[in-house]
């Protein structure tokens, strides 16, 4: 099998021809100049909702994008950077960074997780947003928001790892080149998913136009470390802290006088050695050794020493949603567990206690491109979700199986690492998230060859789209803010 490294090697060079000439973008919003104060600073600034025509090449079909840039107006252009963003799924818009945390505009999300939210959005002026020291590029990948595939995708390359990083790539240069900011620091910003893409974009790209820098924010890079399969003990050892953090949270862990910082600290350095040490061994554990795992795990996470002598010394982040408030008949949700529901009844499907806050965006967008922005495209075609989704196919060398049959994505970022001096990685982590935990996302950056002293990590005061609790969102601006600066 054809390493992931290597895929990358040979799909940039092929992609180095100069792509096809192509037709005029198309603006689709009738309302483009604003003002707000974002960073302290009043900033004047353009918004353009554009269609970017696309031809094939490359073996990619054509496509055509839409994407909302926001572009200031201050600073010299081949200065100011350029953040391109974009959400997961895969098969998502990019419309939960747009409208949840980093455009000029924001849902105001009740800063409690215990408070009612009003089924109607609430929107605000986000002044955390980056305007003031950098332009932003929100890309809807194809067949998501109103992007299109418009020609023929007969091997449905565009659902690949490779065919959708490497269409992102190509766009990111064409917009470049189409707006004259060739010489501008280029940055990529991905969520979920997206971190993925973004990985493999600037691994692409490192060959050709380096860049500045990569931000992960909920990042899924090493798959392997975050997903929890059967008798995959390290990931059992990686998503412990975040475990132990929702149960203190939730008042069932006491933190005994020490800061959430630092009892985070102590659980991830527990687990990554004597807890992972006890679980390598298996059923080969003495006895009395399993005893004392067991009653630290209960300390740590809340949950009974009882069920894990029942289960392995393990529990997975499913099970910990039903478990921890089991015994008041409640629920963790997924995306940000400080929200809580009702537990379901047997056979019922769990709701997820986020959903109300997940409903606020397609209002937000809705009322920013047709009120605010005057998009000319009804809201009706939006795609919130792409139809062909489940046809991914996970594979950068296009074989058969899921993400784990070819998961070295991180080498991606080594490429990009080592390709130049000045590249810079971000990896942004939700403290309560269930999915993307913090775990992982520390031993990532602990892994990656020649990333000491350009790796940073953050963790905020919420969940997947920790952006949504304003605190975090201002903390994790601020982190950006000094990213961009270094």
């Amino acid at each position: 099998m054809i390493s992931l490294r290597a895929a990358l090697l040979a799909t940039t060079l092929a992609s180095t021809c100069a792509l096809p000439a192509l037709a005029q973008n198309e603006r689709l919003n009738a309302n483009t100049r604003f003002e707000g104060e974002f960073g302290g600073e009043r900033v004047t600034y353009e918004a353009s909702v554009e269609r970017t025509h696309m031809a094939a090449t490359g073996g990619l079909p054509a496509v055509s994008l839409v994407t909302t840039a926001y572009l200031g107006e201050a600073g010299a252009p081949e200065e100011r950077p350029v953040i391109f963003l974009f959400n997961g799924g895969p098969g998502a818009p990019s419309s939960w960074l747009h409208m949840g945390g980093l455009g000029p505009v924001r849902i105001n999300a009740p800063a409690d997780p215990a408070a009612p939210v009003p089924a109607d959005a609430e929107l605000t002026a986000n002044t955390d947003t980056l305007l003031d020291v950098a332009d932003l590029v929100f890309i809807d990948p194809p067949a998501t928001g109103f992007s299109r595939v418009t020609g023929e995708d007969e091997d449905n390359v565009l659902l690949t790892v490779m065919g959708d990083a490497q269409l992102t790539a190509n766009f990111i240069t064409r917009w470049l080149e189409d707006h004259g900011r060739n010489d501008a620091p280029v940055y990529v910003l991905g969520e979920s998913y997206g971190t993925l893409r973004a990985s493999v974009v600037a691994g692409l790209m490192a060959q050709t136009r380096p860049l500045e820098g990569v931000i992960l924010l909920g990042q899924a890079v090493n798959m392997i470390e975050t997903s929890q399969r059967a008798d995959n003990i390290v990931s059992h050892a990686t998503n412990l802290a975040s475990l132990a953090a929702i149960a203190a949270y939730h008042g069932k862990a006491d933190l005994e006088g020490r800061t959430m910082a630092a009892f985070i600290d102590e659980v991830h350095a527990w687990a990554m050695s004597e807890y992972l040490l006890a679980l390598s061994q298996g059923e080969a554990l003495p006895p009395p050794d399993r005893q004392t795992i067991a009653a630290q795990l209960e300390a740590y996470t809340g949950v009974p020493a009882d069920y894990f002598l029942t289960h392995r010394l393990a529990i997975t982040k499913a099970a910990f949603r039903g478990v921890l408030l089991a015994d008041e008949d409640q629920r963790l949700a997924v995306y940000d567990a400080r929200y809580v529901g009702d537990a379901p009844a047997a056979g019922e499907r769990p709701a997820d206690p986020f959903a109300p806050v997940a409903s606020w965006v397609p209002q937000a967008l809705s009322a920013h491109f047709t009120e605010t922005l005057n998009v000319s495209l009804p809201m009706e075609d939006y795609a919130w979700y792409a139809a062909n989704a489940s046809d991914w196919r996970w594979l950068p060398t296009g074989g058969m199986g899921g993400p784990f049959d070819d998961y070295d994505y991180a080498s991606s970022l080594e490429l990009a690492l080592a390709a130049s001096e000045t590249f810079g990685v971000l990896i942004g982590t939700g403290i309560y998230d269930t999915t993307t935990t913090l775990g992982p996302a520390r031993y990532l950056a602990d892994h990656l060859e020649g990333g000491q002293g350009r790796v940073f990590i953050a963790e905020y005061e919420g969940g997947h789209m920790a952006y949504t609790n304003p605190e975090a969102l201002a903390a994790m601006t601020a982190d950006l803010r000094a990213f961009l600066s270094r």
